[in-house]
């Protein structure tokens, strides 16, 4: 077969897809430069037909080989360099119980092992960068000057967490001569910022700018929404710009007494030592453990937050711890929050939360099992107005149906977990309602003779059962519906407790060696560990 007729076998659809490939070729060529515009004729030349048949291979019925087509194309490389970069705060929302937690473990795409850890260990952070990597927002994670308002925990959510990073922007490179003329005239805001090379840049109106919510909404998992963003100066911190932090607490009130833990959680209000409401890393070497609790407040889940359950039925009716401080220190809020359920179930008096916070007569922290994670929220991180402006929607006439996205998107997650919730409640309905015959052994019991005749027969089967159990054991409530079973409950202050933390500071130091920094420095009043 010649060069010149080894066509004529194949079909119509298959000369065309042959020429779409080479018209391909010829296009990828001349954007990259780095073959000529138009193919070389390689019908003459036996060699250059033999490698392009090899490339192409072609099979019995003449068609193109899928898989190495696709590799015979060339990816086009982003040149950051044509694009000006601005710094902006993003504020989230996410649901923690997918994830380990917010932060990544160090860069998370910075190599395939990392890429590897993040893919068994998925954190937040960790699908928030490939996000922005995706919609090439940035150059990479170590080089976007990123700060985190605070960490949370595996498990723990956040309906209002803030970054801040400089990602790229619409803003155009001008002359100085453009600029001044520009700034004459007052015709649009110039930027000069050492990101930029301190070359001027001409600031683009908001609606102008990139849809930075859109665009990482798009490439996010659905735990995952980004609600609003904002311009901000180059010295902002997420971290240590923020003036207040606000976190919420979720529990059922079923066994609880609210007078009692709204009591106690009066006492934590103002500037205290918290160093027994907390989880010591000596790695840190922190040694001011003083925080400032600006207000605290027990209410109930307001009716607005619908299916949340019966208010007339304690089982189902809902609290929510509103605490509102500074800075907290790591797992203080759980720590805090498994106080207030030891004192409503009556294991100890409010008055343990004093005798707590005072350092010098309980030194070291006694052992004591924290809270849950699951019911715990980052609910919001507070800024000045004059730092951050937040933006929801770009504009409003184009933007009203990418609002409506986004409350879908929620909307469904919600369907999905209530619809779960739901099934776990039919379960526990129908138990409650199947008739079981009462024995003639639980009648004559003490006590029980008034469950008699209740038509509820599985109330008496839970209250008998009830009974017995309140004589063996203590269950402890630590929230989320978990319980620590004990036989014998031991008060808070009998308990064994931890060394002072000077000394386990010391030890920590003596052990790793004086050359070895601690990962943050000393007394660090504005430092929000982990609070959650």
């Amino acid at each position: 077969m010649t060069d010149t007729t080894k066509y004529a076998e194949w079909s119509r659809e298959s000369l065309i897809e042959r020429l779409l490939f080479l018209e391909n070729q010829r296009n990828e060529a001349a954007v990259t430069n780095d073959t000529p515009a138009v193919e070389t004729d390689k019908t003459n030349n036996p060699a250059a037909d033999a490698t392009v048949d090899a490339d192409v291979d072609v099979d019995v019925d003449g068609k193109i080989g899928q898989k190495l087509r696709k590799q015979s194309k060339r990816e086009r490389q982003f040149d950051f360099g044509k694009f000006s970069e601005r710094k902006v705060a993003l504020k989230f929302s996410y649901f923690g119980w997918p994830y380990h937690g917010l932060a990544r473990q160090g860069n998370a795409l910075g190599s395939e092992e990392k890429m590897e850890i993040e893919s068994q260990f998925p954190t937040v952070e960790g699908e928030i960068f490939k996000a922005l990597a995706k919609c090439k927002l940035i150059t990479g994670e170590s080089e976007c000057d990123y700060s985190r308002c605070g960490r949370t925990d595996r498990g723990v959510s956040g309906f209002g967490q803030v970054i801040a990073l400089y990602v790229r922007s619409t803003g155009k490179y001008v002359s100085e001569e453009e600029a001044a003329e520009i700034e004459e005239n007052g015709t649009a805001e110039i930027g000069r910022e050492e990101r930029n090379g301190n070359r001027p840049v001409v600031l683009p109106p908001n609606e102008r700018e990139l849809p930075y919510v859109n665009m990482l909404n798009k490439s996010l998992p659905p735990e995952i929404r980004i609600l609003a963003w904002a311009p901000v100066k180059a010295d902002f911190s997420a971290r240590f710009s923020c003036k207040s932090r606000f976190y919420r607490y979720f529990f059922s009130g079923d066994g609880l007494d609210i007078d009692a833990m709204r009591d106690a959680a009066r006492r934590y209000v103002g500037i205290r030592d918290f160093r027994n409401f907390c989880r010591l890393d000596p790695a840190k070497q922190i040694t001011n453990f003083e925080r400032t609790v600006i207000d605290i407040a027990i209410n109930p889940v307001p009716p607005k937050v619908s299916f949340v359950g019966n208010g007339q039925c304690t089982e189902s009716k809902w609290w929510q711890l509103e605490l509102r401080g500074t800075a907290f220190l790591w797992h203080q809020v759980r720590c805090m929050m498994a106080i207030l359920f030891l004192v409503g179930q009556g294991l100890e008096a409010p008055s343990i939360v004093d005798q707590m916070l005072d350092v010098q007569s309980v030194g070291g922290k006694p052992e004591y099992e924290m809270a849950a994670d699951t019911p715990l929220v980052l609910a919001d991180c507070v800024f000045d107005r004059a730092d951050v402006d937040w933006i929801y929607v770009r504009n409003p006439g184009q933007d009203a149906a990418n609002m409506a996205t986004l409350d879908r998107d929620i909307l469904r997650q919600w369907s999905h977990l209530n619809t779960q919730a739901i099934i776990a409640g039919a379960l526990l309905q129908n138990l409650r309602n199947t008739v079981i015959p009462v024995p003639e052994s639980l009648k004559s019991v003490e006590g029980m003779e008034m469950l008699e005749d209740q038509e509820d027969r599985w109330a008496i089967c839970r209250a008998r059962y009830a009974q017995s159990e309140k004589q063996r054991v203590n269950h402890v409530i630590v929230g989320g519906g978990a319980i620590k079973v004990l036989r014998n409950y031991v008060p808070i202050l009998d308990r064994k407790r931890a060394d002072p933390v000077a000394m386990r500071n010391q030890a920590w130091f003596e052990r790793k060696g004086q050359n070895k920094r601690p990962k943050l420095g000393h007394d660090s009043s504005t430092e929000d560990n982990n609070a959650l």
